[in-house]
């Protein structure tokens, strides 16, 4: 699928609002869709329901950008791609859409560009069969600030603080320890994160170790039903307090590897020099029998391996 639009204006913005009525959770509707738009102070976004019958993949896309790109009824909201900027070219490959925009693209500040992205990818991936949305500065993939490639965004990519009605995205690269192959070594991989603010940089990196990584090259360590109690650092030691899932392991990942993928990683972090791990509160447990819990954990870098 191919098609054009437009685009216009420019756009200056920090924090993101789940949804006009305050809720996190987005509006129902018939259709079950709702389009991203800024808030009129350009700081935040908004979520409206949208009723539509299309039900054509490519048509629902087109459909979907459209209202993106046009000038919305109430002026209290701003189309994210009504922002000085234009899409050029949009297609769909797979389960993921790809949107190529101009140049001026790459006049927005960080700040501007990721709530536009997060608009974009947000109200895409809606559709059935879109999982994610990859974008092009022109033929070149979108980079961060850094000079990294994006990459393949999905819903996830931006990561909310549930309960929060204000939520500021910002977006920061940091290192985190998956495993090998063969699970039995870790490999250190510098990942960006666009992510909610109100969230802690160390309760961040212990959802993105659950989540896994976002290559082909490492492996995840942790039961990804694993729910996160509580992160909190006192003294220079990171407790991270863990459901009871977190005992049981899916994968063919030593006992070694999991625990050190999470302490490795925090550890990376200035402010925490030790890491104790709690399942629901309780550190006298054994973690497969082979490893006490009741230990404050250091870096362990003889686990780490080149990829």
């Amino acid at each position: 699928m191919k098609f054009r639009i437009g685009a216009i204006l420019l756009g200056f913005v920090m924090l993101i609002s789940a949804c006009s009525t305050g809720s996190t959770k987005e509006p129902e509707t018939s259709s079950g869709l709702c389009i991203y738009y800024l808030n009129k102070e350009e700081n935040a976004l908004v979520t409206i329901p949208y009723e539509t019958e299309t039900t054509n993949q490519n048509d629902l896309l087109e459909e979907l950008i459209d209202k993106m790109t046009a000038i919305p009824d109430n002026a209290e909201h701003k189309a994210p791609l009504h922002m000085g900027f234009s899409v050029v070219r949009c297609y769909v490959e797979g389960t993921q859409i790809v949107v190529s925009v101009d140049e001026h693209y790459r006049s927005l500040s960080p700040t501007t560009e990721i709530l536009i992205r997060a608009a974009i990818v947000r109200t895409l991936t809606q559709v059935d069969g879109i999982e994610c949305v990859s974008m092009l500065v022109g033929t070149e993939a979108l980079t961060d600030t850094a000079g990294n490639p994006v990459g393949p965004m999905s819903a996830d990519t931006f990561i909310d603080n549930e309960g929060s009605e204000i939520n500021a995205y910002e977006q920061a690269t940091v290192r985190l320890y998956f495993a090998n192959e063969t699970g039995d070594s870790l490999i250190e991989i510098s990942q960006t994160l666009v992510y909610n603010s109100n969230i802690s940089m160390e309760k961040l990196v212990v959802e993105q170790l659950i989540t896994g990584p976002n290559n082909t090259e490492t492996f995840p360590t942790i039961n990804p039903e694993t729910k996160i109690n509580a992160v909190t650092i006192a003294d220079g030691v990171c407790y991270v307090n863990l459901s009871s899932e977190f005992l049981e392991q899916p994968y063919n990942v030593s006992s070694e590897a999991t625990i050190y993928s999470i302490v490795n990683s925090l550890v990376e972090f200035s402010n925490v020099n030790k890491v104790q791990i709690l399942v629901d509160g309780e550190s006298e447990l054994m973690y497969r029998e082979n490893i006490n819990l009741d230990t404050i954990f250091t870096r362990n870098l003889d686990l780490v391996i080149q990829p």
